[in-house]
């Protein structure tokens, strides 16, 4: 009984893990004609290069809960006035790194890529206040297509309350900061961004692409990344800037949680679409802030006990959840939760896997398209032989998680506001 007192207490503190994932290539043209794919690697499988074969599954998951209390502390970024290609995506700190280069030559980075934040931003020389990075600062005078942005440009007005330094010509300075207390401030530059694979497959360049060089950066930030690339729906994210070249679409599907294999893909342009049996679509929602992806959840049916979902933070209606694969949980304000968990039966259950457990049935009911998960969606193995409930409460805030993505290819429409979903074995 102790112990499964104490697996119910590590349950409660468990409020939430992280994840993220990113891409092959040719020229442009035939990138827009045929699409491309990039692969995503989990940071707790073994294919990621920094796996730690020491660790045991319980450790795991309480190490990704740490890291997911900064990622949740830090899910709204505010901007403040102060003055067809490949690439491979590697997890640390439960959040994905994404190989690419910047400048011309490439200088490769490795840096957290993050559906909830928009501007691509690195580290840069000189770096007045860096937080320690294992891989060398990217130095913008080795870069010939490096240029910093004017205040008078139209790329730096895309920045509310941007800053100008007078010291250095009227150049336009960019700040951001995160929940956490983390920031980054620095040059707003154009530079050529290049995306490889590892593997040896073809690259695509990214001309004149608007990034971050930063001069001043702290935070809950790890060693083995440079900065952010931003994935989200903002002006500024790699997304947003070649949407035109990807018709505004890409998906993913996700590998299971700790898989052997830990690969998963992002697809990008005529790649990421979502066809065939089985596919439903929701409306995705425009709202502030524009970086996050929003949609509307009506109910939650537990076996045949549905819930009416009441709302968020975000809203009573339309958009009341987020969409994001890089916060693990599935979270919910604790009213709704409390109900929700009261129909689930038990938090926790005895199984070592996921395909023992015999757990209700849970299905999303979001506006024109029901999505049902299976136990693999809704329980975590954490520990040898427990697995626990993947939803949590969390602030008033509703975000739709990784672990109930798994196994499905999500499919974003940016330009037709669409999110599409089909059940799918990802490995």
């Amino acid at each position: 009984m102790a112990a499964k007192n104490d697996h119910f207490i590590f349950y409660i503190a468990f409020v939430t893990m992280i994840c993220c994932y990113f891409l092959p290539n040719r020229s442009w043209v035939e990138a827009q004609r045929g699409g491309f794919s990039v692969e995503l690697i989990h940071r707790d499988s073994p294919k990621f290069p920094f796996f730690n074969q020491l660790e045991t599954t319980s450790e795991r998951t309480i190490n990704a809960l740490r890291r997911s209390i900064a990622r949740l502390s830090r899910f709204t970024p505010t901007y403040i006035s102060k003055t067809g290609a490949q690439s491979d995506i590697r997890t640390n700190q439960g959040e994905y790194l994404m190989n690419i280069s910047i400048g011309t030559p490439p200088f490769e980075i490795l840096a957290i890529a993050d559906t909830g934040s928009d501007l691509i931003w690195t580290q840069c020389h000189p770096c007045a206040h860096c937080y320690k990075q294992d891989a060398p600062l990217f130095d913008p005078k080795s870069s010939y297509t490096y240029r910093k942005l004017p205040c008078s440009s139209r790329q730096c007005q895309t920045f509310p309350d941007h800053s100008c330094s007078i010291e250095a010509n009227e150049t336009c300075l960019y700040s951001i900061s995160y929940g956490d207390k983390s920031f980054s401030n620095g040059d707003l530059a154009i530079d050529t961004i290049t995306l490889g694979s590892s593997t040896g497959g073809p690259t695509v360049t990214l001309p004149k692409t608007i990034i971050g060089c930063g001069h001043n950066n702290e935070g809950s930030f790890s060693e083995k990344g440079s900065g952010i690339i931003g994935l989200g729906g903002g002006a500024v994210s790699l997304i947003s800037q070649m949407s035109s070249l990807i018709s505004g679409k890409f998906s993913y599907c996700l590998v299971p949680f700790f898989s052997e294999s830990g690969v998963s893909q992002i697809n990008f342009g005529t790649n990421a679409a979502v066809s065939g049996s089985g596919v439903v679509s929701t409306p995705l929602i425009k709202k502030p802030p524009e970086v996050f992806y929003f949609l509307t959840l009506e109910a939650i049916s537990v076996d045949d006990d549905k819930l009416e979902f009441t709302g968020s933070s975000l809203g009573t209606s339309e958009g009341n959840i987020i969409i994001d694969s890089g916060t693990t949980l599935t979270l919910f304000p604790q009213d709704f939760y409390s109900k929700l968990e009261a129909s689930s039966l038990r938090l926790c259950y005895e199984a070592k896997r996921t395909d023992e457990l015999r757990v209700p049935n849970i299905t999303m009911h979001f506006r024109n398209a029901d999505v049902k998960l299976s136990p693999l969606n809704t329980f975590l193995l954490v520990s040898e032989d427990i697995s626990c409930f993947t939803f949590s409460s969390f602030q008033g805030l509703a975000i739709y998680g990784d672990l109930a993505q798994m196994n499905f290819l999500v499919g974003y429409d940016i330009e037709n506001q669409v999110v599409s979903f089909k059940p799918t074995q990802c490995n």
